[in-house]
């Protein structure tokens, strides 16, 4: 995975903890498997639907797409 990956699953990790949400807890909210949220966090793999659908649950300041463009 891309360090401007890493970055946004640093901060998707630290809005999780600021609400007190477990993976478990995304996965139900995002409508997907725990086992896509642990290889989008994990590995980098996911749609871009469901990129931009973590990003809009969690409020994260920085999209996936932006980081990638930073490369």
């Amino acid at each position: 995975m891309k360090d401007q990956q890493k970055k946004w699953v640093s901060l998707a990790e630290a809005s999780l903890k600021e609400k007190g949400w477990s993976k478990s807890d995304l996965a139900i909210v995002a409508g997907v498997t725990p086992s896509a949220i642990t290889q989008l966090f994990k590995q980098g793999k996911g749609s871009d639907d469901l990129k931009l659908l973590i990003h809009k649950k969690l409020k994260l300041s920085e999209s996936w797409e932006k980081l990638e463009e930073m490369n």
